[in-house]
Protein backbone atom coordinates (compact mmCIF):
# COMPACT_ATOMS: atom_id res chain seq x y z
CA UNK A 1 0.00 0.00 0.00
CA UNK A 2 0.91 3.23 -0.93
CA UNK A 3 0.48 6.69 1.59
CA UNK A 4 -2.67 7.62 -0.82
CA UNK A 5 -4.02 4.09 0.07
CA UNK A 6 -3.48 4.09 4.02
CA UNK A 7 -5.16 7.25 4.02
CA UNK A 8 -8.02 6.40 1.68
CA UNK A 9 -8.14 3.02 4.16
CA UNK A 10 -8.34 5.07 6.76
CA UNK A 11 -11.41 7.40 5.78
CA UNK A 12 -13.30 3.93 4.86
CA UNK A 13 -12.82 2.84 8.27
CA UNK A 14 -13.96 6.03 10.02
CA UNK A 15 -10.43 6.33 11.32
CA UNK A 16 -9.68 9.73 11.97
CA UNK A 17 -6.10 11.30 11.15
CA UNK A 18 -4.98 14.27 13.40
CA UNK A 19 -2.26 16.73 12.93
CA UNK A 20 -0.73 16.16 16.59
CA UNK A 21 2.16 17.74 18.00
CA UNK A 22 4.10 14.89 20.11
CA UNK A 23 7.87 15.51 19.33
CA UNK A 24 8.53 12.32 21.58
CA UNK A 25 6.55 9.74 20.49
CA UNK A 26 5.95 11.34 16.84
CA UNK A 27 2.72 9.10 16.49
CA UNK A 28 -0.13 7.49 18.46
CA UNK A 29 -3.29 5.98 18.19
CA UNK A 30 -6.56 5.78 20.88
CA UNK A 31 -9.93 4.34 20.37
CA UNK A 32 -12.79 5.72 22.59
CA UNK A 33 -15.09 4.11 24.99
CA UNK A 34 -17.68 4.18 21.91
CA UNK A 35 -15.33 2.12 19.54
CA UNK A 36 -13.96 5.67 17.31
CA UNK A 37 -10.10 5.31 16.33
CA UNK A 38 -7.86 7.82 16.19
CA UNK A 39 -4.09 8.97 15.42
CA UNK A 40 -1.88 11.61 15.45
CA UNK A 41 1.03 12.23 13.57
CA UNK A 42 3.14 15.17 14.29
CA UNK A 43 3.84 16.30 10.80
CA UNK A 44 6.64 18.41 12.39
CA UNK A 45 9.07 15.18 13.61
CA UNK A 46 8.03 12.96 10.56
CA UNK A 47 11.11 13.63 8.13
CA UNK A 48 10.44 11.32 5.30
CA UNK A 49 7.32 10.09 3.56
CA UNK A 50 8.95 6.36 4.24
CA UNK A 51 8.17 7.23 8.06
CA UNK A 52 5.14 8.46 7.69
CA UNK A 53 3.64 5.68 5.77
CA UNK A 54 5.14 2.99 8.39
CA UNK A 55 3.79 5.61 11.44
CA UNK A 56 0.35 5.39 9.70
CA UNK A 57 0.27 1.58 8.48
CA UNK A 58 1.66 1.02 12.27
CA UNK A 59 -1.17 3.06 13.72
CA UNK A 60 -3.55 1.87 11.70
CA UNK A 61 -2.84 -1.99 12.76
CA UNK A 62 -3.58 -0.52 16.48
CA UNK A 63 -7.10 0.24 15.34
CA UNK A 64 -7.76 -2.42 13.01
CA UNK A 65 -6.38 -5.14 15.32
CA UNK A 66 -7.87 -3.50 18.62
CA UNK A 67 -4.16 -3.09 20.04
CA UNK A 68 -4.62 -1.19 22.54
CA UNK A 69 -2.72 -1.04 26.43
CA UNK A 70 -3.49 0.09 29.38
CA UNK A 71 -0.03 1.44 30.85
CA UNK A 72 -1.61 1.48 34.11
CA UNK A 73 -2.29 -2.44 33.68
CA UNK A 74 0.10 -4.98 35.18
CA UNK A 75 -1.50 -7.69 33.52
CA UNK A 76 -1.69 -5.77 29.57
CA UNK A 77 1.69 -6.79 27.54
CA UNK A 78 2.49 -3.67 25.59
CA UNK A 79 5.22 -5.86 23.45
CA UNK A 80 2.14 -7.90 22.83
CA UNK A 81 0.25 -5.11 21.32
CA UNK A 82 2.96 -3.58 19.42
CA UNK A 83 3.45 -6.98 17.63
CA UNK A 84 -0.33 -6.91 16.56
CA UNK A 85 0.16 -3.49 15.02
CA UNK A 86 3.58 -3.94 13.20
CA UNK A 87 2.20 -7.03 11.62
CA UNK A 88 -0.52 -6.07 9.80
CA UNK A 89 2.20 -2.75 8.60
CA UNK A 90 3.80 -5.24 7.17
CA UNK A 91 1.35 -7.98 5.81
CA UNK A 92 0.24 -4.23 3.99
CA UNK A 93 3.24 -2.63 3.35
CA UNK A 94 5.51 -5.64 2.59
CA UNK A 95 3.28 -9.21 1.58
CA UNK A 96 4.77 -12.01 2.07
CA UNK A 97 4.56 -13.10 -1.21
CA UNK A 98 6.01 -10.19 -2.75
CA UNK A 99 9.41 -10.54 -0.11
CA UNK A 100 9.93 -14.12 -1.52
CA UNK A 101 9.32 -13.21 -5.01
CA UNK A 102 12.31 -10.09 -4.24
CA UNK A 103 14.95 -12.62 -2.64
CA UNK A 104 13.88 -14.96 -5.38
CA UNK A 105 15.12 -12.41 -7.80
CA UNK A 106 18.38 -11.88 -5.91
CA UNK A 107 17.34 -8.84 -4.04
CA UNK A 108 18.61 -10.17 -0.68
CA UNK A 109 20.71 -7.55 1.51
CA UNK A 110 18.53 -5.79 4.14
CA UNK A 111 19.09 -2.28 2.54
CA UNK A 112 18.33 -3.73 -1.16
CA UNK A 113 15.27 -5.01 0.22
CA UNK A 114 14.83 -1.46 2.47
CA UNK A 115 15.45 0.50 -1.65
CA UNK A 116 12.70 -1.88 -3.26
CA UNK A 117 9.80 -1.85 -0.81
CA UNK A 118 10.54 1.86 -0.02
CA UNK A 119 10.72 1.08 3.63
CA UNK A 120 13.43 1.05 6.34
CA UNK A 121 16.26 -1.64 7.35
CA UNK A 122 14.70 -1.86 10.75
CA UNK A 123 10.72 -2.93 8.60
CA UNK A 124 12.58 -5.19 6.55
CA UNK A 125 13.95 -7.19 9.53
CA UNK A 126 11.17 -7.29 11.68
CA UNK A 127 9.03 -8.72 8.30
CA UNK A 128 11.75 -11.28 8.16
CA UNK A 129 11.51 -11.95 11.65
CA UNK A 130 7.83 -12.42 11.68
CA UNK A 131 7.49 -14.01 7.81
CA UNK A 132 10.64 -16.37 8.77
CA UNK A 133 12.73 -16.92 11.44
CA UNK A 134 10.28 -16.51 13.89
CA UNK A 135 9.79 -20.30 15.98
CA UNK A 136 6.82 -21.34 17.35
CA UNK A 137 7.16 -23.74 20.28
Amino acid sequence: MNLNDLYDYAIDEDIAILDYEAPLTVSMSLMTDDGDCYIGLDYNVIKSETEERERLAHEIGHCVRGAFYNRYSLLDLKSKHEYRADKWAIERLLPKEEMEEALVCGVVEVWELAEYFEVTEELIKKAAWIYFDKQIL
